[in-house]
């Protein structure tokens, strides 16, 4: 290929790549925008602690992740600070995950399994809900 027309063809392909990046990106059905605009949240459960993906999230329904990385079963308990009411994922055994979804209002939230000792051992986090 002589250089001009490898110039031209470069040229016509950076043009055409930067119309598509400005182009408008197509709608999402109600569902799916509502799915995109939720918060995500992935807790690893390993002995004896638990790992949040973020430490914020925003209010309202929250795709829970629960995976139980450990060797031992464990559960995960949420639970606003100053609050009885909680939410329970049920007890996962090694290599398991359960998905959810959970709606929090604003505020603090203590984490925990409520497995013996596994709190008092480390499992128990703190996650932040905000508008």
């Amino acid at each position: 290929m002589r250089p001009r027309r490898l110039v031209a063809l470069a040229a016509a392909a950076a043009a055409a790549l930067l119309l598509s990046a400005s182009a408008p990106a197509h709608q999402l059905s109600d569902a799916g925008a509502q799915a995109a605009a939720r918060s995500h949240l992935q807790v690893t459960e390993i002995e004896y602690r638990l790992l949040l993906s973020r430490g914020v999230v925003h209010a309202g329904p929250l795709d829970l992740e629960a995976l139980d990385r450990g060797m031992d079963p464990h559960d995960l308990h949420l639970r606003p600070i100053g609050s009885g009411q909680q939410t329970a994922v049920p007890e996962l055994t090694p290599g398991q995950r359960w998905d959810g979804v959970v709606d929090l209002k604003p505020g603090t939230y203590y984490l925990w399994c409520s497995l013996p000792e596994h709190a008092r051992l480390g499992m128990h986090a703190t996650l932040r809900v905000v508008r």
